[in-house]
């Protein structure tokens, strides 16, 4: 769930939209009777529909059931697009329910009332026997996903919703790996660990994703996989990846109009391995960016890491989601650039990663340095400047022209001679020091016992503090970051304390949102 002015659903404004017919005008086809190259729209917020301008020239659009009037009209002006209407995956809303009977339309699978008269069983409690809600929204319950019976009925009631609605998919939002920001400390009675959560959700997607994509209906969940020390969060998403049609990742922008502060290396990092992860799958991605309507930097930042990545053939879309308010329409054409096809794969340029287009190319720094880039060619700025260099200030993006075929890659340079890494470690109080030579990639995943507790820059060392407490054997491996390519095992033993400790979980970002209401961050990882 997540910001307030886009799904604090008032009941009085619910029911006024049910009352609406479709009122977009039909308006004559496109030439090209297909929208816009890899630019999509999420419009559920409280009049987000009416305000958002032409929707007709968007890849997806994301409505809520009651939106379904507007369908026919903007097929006729755009029989190529495709509409997902929202449904929450994981909760269902109090506010859903009125004199004891459930709305008509849902932004749900099961509605409360349902729920609360013929299956009480199925709403997670804790082990006093009290029902979970959302720690910030008290009207949104947490139901149990890994009950067969809820699945089943969330899918028959879902299929009979697209089917009625004339839909062509699913936005199944709140498909969460950990619960931890909606309990806020609380624990679920039948699922006590995140390990528990997890198994059930993915229980949830193994039941109703293939319901859904053997109806012809696509399947687009909002993952929510945060980086922690105790799961891998990249095997989880691509492990969920098989029992559905793509997946959806949101980021936030946290400082406001005309930063991407938000945007760290490492951030670039985690979001590039989903998208990348979706797209090797063969899968749709999309990824849905907010930030205010004036925020240039951060428009043109998400829209060139979508297209460094973008494999058109899976049919992803971008979506920028403004913050300020969302009730308007989102589109600029700084967001939703279009350089025509990739005519090559992504490839490193210094620091800067580039990609060229048959219409242009765009060029990513993910680093914290400003870097200059030659382009091998002259290229045009959307002000019609010609230039055959770009200079770009750390996590910023530039999409250019080209009146021409963009210029090849620049030839790779000659491999290395073969050489392993090699990892030595040693041993002060309860701190490990991690050497290492022979890695040629920027940045390094350190392994402890098999799991990656740090993804860092390539300096060819790492201090792994385990806490005043720890003993026992620890065994460590680095690898090149998001590859195979690793030192051999070395293990160590430390003394200490009396007890072993887990080491803690590290966060990064902010907290986790919820799409009916609130607009929190997304990442979690260490920092």
């Amino acid at each position: 769930m997540r910001v307030a002015s886009r799904r604090a659903f008032l009941l009085a404004a619910a029911l006024a939209l049910l009352a609406l017919p479709g009122t977009v005008r039909p308006q004559q086809a496109r030439a090209d009777d297909s929208p816009q190259a890899a630019i999509a729209s999420l419009r559920i917020c409280t009049g987000c529909a009416q305000s958002g301008g032409d929707l007709s020239r968007y890849k997806y659009v994301i409505l809520n059931s009651w939106d379904a009037p507007r369908l026919p009209a903007l097929k006729a002006q755009n029989p190529n697009l495709k509409a997902l209407v929202y449904k929450n995956l994981s909760f269902t809303v109090s506010y859903g329910c009125q004199g004891g009977v459930d709305l008509p339309y849902q932004t749900t699978g099961v509605g409360y009332c349902d729920a609360d008269q013929h299956h009480p069983d199925w709403f997670v409690t804790d082990a006093a026997g009290n029902r979970l809600n959302s720690a910030g929204y008290p009207q949104a319950w947490i139901m149990d996903v890994g009950n067969p019976a809820y699945q089943a009925k969330w899918l028959q009631n879902v299929l009979a919703d697209v089917h009625s609605g004339g839909w062509d998919g699913v936005f199944m939002d709140d498909t969460d790996a950990d619960m931890s920001w909606h309990l806020n400390g609380r624990t679920m009675a039948r699922y006590p660990t995140a390990a528990s959560w997890r198994a059930a959700t993915r229980s949830m997607l193994a039941s109703v994703g293939p319901g859904l994509t053997s109806a012809s209906v696509l399947a687009i969940p909002n993952l929510y996989t945060p980086w922690a020390t105790d799961y891998d969060a990249q095997a989880t998403w691509q492990d969920w990846l098989q029992f559905v049609s793509g997946g959806s990742q949101e980021y936030y922008s946290k400082w406001g109009s005309g930063s991407s502060g938000w945007f760290s290396g490492s951030d670039w990092t985690f979001r590039q391995q989903f998208q990348t992860i979706t797209e090797q799958a063969g899968k749709i991605f999309l990824g849905i960016t907010y930030a205010p309507s004036d925020d240039t930097r951060t428009m043109t930042w998400a829209r060139a890491n979508f297209l460094l990545f973008d494999e058109p053939a899976n049919a992803g879309a971008l979506v920028y989601e403004l913050s300020n308010p969302e009730n308007q329409d989102p589109y600029s054409p700084v967001w939703a650039e279009d350089i025509g096809t990739p005519a090559g794969a992504r490839f490193q340029a210094g620091s800067a990663w580039r990609r060229n287009y048959s219409g242009g190319t765009v060029v990513v720094n993910p680093s914290t340095s400003t870097v200059t880039v030659q382009l091998g060619g002259t290229y045009y700025r959307d002000d019609g400047t010609a230039t055959s260099s770009v200079t770009l200030g750390p996590t910023t993006g530039a999409i250019l022209r080209s009146q021409g075929p963009p210029p090849p890659p620049p030839p790779p340079p000659p491999p290395p001679p073969p050489q392993g890494i090699t990892l030595s470690a040693s041993v002060s109080g309860t701190s490990v020091g991690l050497t290492w030579s022979g890695m040629s990639s920027n940045r390094t995943d350190v392994f402890r016992n098999a799991h990656r507790v740090a993804t860092v820059a390539n300096s060819g060392s790492y201090t792994d503090r385990l806490g005043r407490h720890a003993h026992g054997t620890y065994t460590y491996r680095v690898c090149a970051a998001g590859t195979s390519t690793c030192s051999p095992n070395v293990s160590v033993t430390v003394g200490g304390g009396s007890a072993s400790r887990r080491a803690s979980r590290a966060t990064r970002g902010s907290k986790r949102v919820f799409l009916l209401r609130k607009m929190r961050s997304v990442h979690a990882r260490r920092g």
